[in-house]
């Protein structure tokens, strides 16, 4: 088969029975838990162009920077670029590098929608370069193992928050978060179907059970400390609905069962932590 043709037939496959990966996980029944909203708080609405009180917008902007994903952050800009560089020294086929040529499209339409709301929020901080502070975007990405093992655990994360977001008081982000969040899935999918034929042979599945280590604590480590003063607050607004020892548990349950259903050891709950 002619070079071309891998590339078309990839495309082909990419497009039609992997492509968008969510749409399977989400025909299937809604594959993320629920987080009703908190009962004893006061019930806020905001929308774009309103007076939001301080405390709001203080914690609204802080929210957004841990997100990250905007048009106007040159430090998103440069991380979704690694992205490219590690998708052409380590992709395994044609086909792996197409899949994740289709995910970057799809972050940096997150980072248009979030661009979207961070005018309409406030201007200068749209344009506010913001590098990722949390240590998982720092660990070191070595083998195509690697580069799965971030999606799944990363992209999930996100998917997570999106989800939480659905109620969230500030009617900007509550009407993009549906489309964050399936998307976000969609890219942890992607990584589990990296997993998924790495752990197909015992080498394969011997260096994804030793790459937990690095991975497992970090993914728990990006929901903050348990004892985070800014929760309640966060949930006193309606910016969030639960605290983030309760999130990080039910992304717990949902990542062991992923992982257990690859024949994986899960790693000690607190072995290697940062944020307890």
């Amino acid at each position: 088969m002619s070079e071309m043709s891998v590339i078309e037939d990839a495309e082909r496959r990419g497009r039609t029975d992997l492509w968008p990966f969510w749409r399977k996980a989400y025909a299937e029944g809604d594959p993320l838990p629920r987080f009703g909203a908190a009962v004893d708080r006061p019930a806020y609405r905001f929308d774009e162009g309103d007076r939001l009180p301080d405390e709001y917008k203080g914690l609204l902007l802080k929210m957004l920077r841990h997100e990250g994903e905007r048009a106007g952050n040159k430090s998103f800009l440069g991380f979704m670029a690694t992205c490219l560089d590690l998708a052409e020294a380590l992709f395994p086929t044609q086909e792996a590098k197409l899949l994740k040529a289709e995910y970057l499209a799809e972050e940096l339409k997150h980072a248009i929608m979030f661009h979207r709301l961070a005018v309409g929020l406030e201007r200068d901080f749209a344009l506010l370069d913001v590098p990722y502070a949390h240590y998982a975007f720092h660990l070191p990405r070595e083998t195509w193992a690697d580069d799965a093992l971030f999606h799944f655990f990363v992209d999930l994360n996100g998917a997570f928050h999106a989800r939480d977001w659905r109620e969230s008081s500030y009617v900007p982000l509550a009407k993009m978060s549906a489309t964050v969040e399936r998307d976000e899935l969609g890219h942890s999918e992607m990584g589990y179907y990296f997993l998924t034929e790495i752990c197909a042979n015992g080498r394969g599945k011997a260096l994804v059970q030793h790459l937990l280590g690095k991975w497992y604590p970090a993914a728990l480590d990006m929901f903050g400390r348990s004892d985070s003063p800014n929760a309640p607050r966060f949930i006193h607004w309606g910016l969030k609905s639960v605290g983030n020892a309760e999130i990080r548990q039910a992304y717990k349950a949902y990542v062991d069962g992923k992982l257990g259903a690859l024949g994986l050891d899960l790693p000690v709950e607190r072995e290697n932590r940062r944020f307890l």
